[in-house]
């Protein structure tokens, strides 16, 4: 018997996208005898960056399209890969949802009428004009949907509303972490710290893109304040993106070239994690960050701001506000630091939801269940 068929949308397949990890975190530990993902995406990058090797490895496809912009070669690409390839899925999981108005109805025609939604932020775009279009274009995502996932409440609210989360109608499918992978090591900290030259000075961690949404600038003005505080402390950055030099000019400008360092995109983040002190993630809106998570799991004190879902609070989460005194919120970390032990706290992190084991199981049985259900 042939497994069922997903076809995942996103924008791009790169090994530094949220959204991608969190689907190839499920992917990885579904049983590809009764479901298989394939994706398609429109964003191009260079293979070695991106997961189209392991995705092929495990049995997917990858198909790369026309970008959304240019829509009448978008739409002719949807049109000729429907005619050939819909009858290989059972549903399209759809987490670029502003496409939903035109993935839908292509897919409809062909006879694809399972179209999932998945919401994975609180905000439609970094940018105003981008914001202002893909709010238009998901007006209508509740009638060319018709199943809803979120990675958290505070997210299903903003895509689908109130009303659908208080009806249960919103599936919350949990950015979950293959939770021993990241669970406290003293052996690797110890390691990491010795090839980072960190030695025992407090290491105070982040771990994103570098764009507009991870707030970067508000934390190196942060790191400042702690360094003044704690002269005994550096900063360490994981990640690339589009603001990654105009960062690094910032840091050169504060004169705190020698205080951070700048590892660029990693592949053994949980190793990484082991070997800082302090988590900061003074993001300007997320819908639940996975690695708030991964933190966590790795026994890592955290501070995080105020826009992120309180359903990331797993181990004692210091929430800050964007408009804090920067003097003062400096002082709680290094207070909070001197003060924190750290420990195993991975059965915590299972108990709440977060074991990508049993979230994945979760998915594969929900595909399985929706490929049964006619009505849908």
């Amino acid at each position: 018997m042939k497994p069922i068929r997903i076809l995942h949308i996103v924008s791009d397949i790169n090994i530094s996208g949220g959204v991608m990890g969190i689907i190839m975190n499920l992917y990885r530990h579904i049983d590809k005898r009764k479901v298989q993902f394939d994706f398609m995406y429109f964003e191009k990058w260079d293979i070695e960056k991106t997961y189209e090797n392991e995705i092929l490895n495990m049995g997917g496809c990858v198909y790369c399209t026309p970008r959304p912009t240019k829509l009448i070669k978008f739409m002719k690409y949807l049109e000729k890969f429907f005619v050939n390839n819909a009858y290989k899925y059972n549903a399209i999981h759809l987490h670029e949802v502003y496409l939903n108005m035109f993935i839908a109805p292509s897919a409809h025609r062909y006879g694809i009428h399972k179209i999932i939604s998945h919401s994975h932020t609180t905000q439609y775009s970094d940018k105003i004009l981008n914001s202002i279009r893909n709010r238009i274009l998901c007006l209508p995502l509740k009638k060319t949907t018709n199943v809803h996932f979120a990675c958290s409440k505070v997210a299903g609210e903003f895509l689908y509303g109130k009303k659908l989360i208080e009806q249960k109608k919103v599936y919350i499918i949990n950015n979950a972490v293959e939770c021993d992978k990241y669970r406290y090591n003293k052996t690797v900290r110890r390691q990491v710290r010795s090839e980072l030259g960190i030695g025992d000075k407090c290491a105070i961690g982040h771990i994103g893109r570098f764009s507009e949404q991870k707030n970067h600038n508000l934390l190196i003005d942060i790191f400042s304040e702690i360094k003044k505080i704690n002269n005994d402390s550096i900063l360490v950055l994981v990640g690339e993106g589009p603001l990654f030099e105009s960062i690094k000019m910032k840091i050169t400008k504060l004169k705190l070239d020698d205080d951070v360092i700048l590892l660029g995109q990693r592949n053994d983040v949980e190793r990484i994690l082991q070997g800082i002190d302090v988590f900061v993630l003074p993001s300007l809106y997320e819908g639940l960050p996975v690695i708030g998570v991964e933190a966590q799991a790795s026994g890592l004190p955290c501070f995080m701001a105020d826009t992120i879902t309180k359903e990331v609070d797993i181990n004692d989460v210091q929430y800050f506000s964007l408009n804090e005194d920067l003097k003062e919120l400096a002082n709680k970390i290094v207070e909070y630091y001197y003060k924190f032990v750290r420990k195993d706290v991975i059965n915590k992190v299972k108990l709440l939801g977060f074991d990508i084991h049993i979230e994945a199981s979760k998915v594969e049985e929900f595909y399985v269940r929706l490929n049964y259900n006619k009505k849908c």
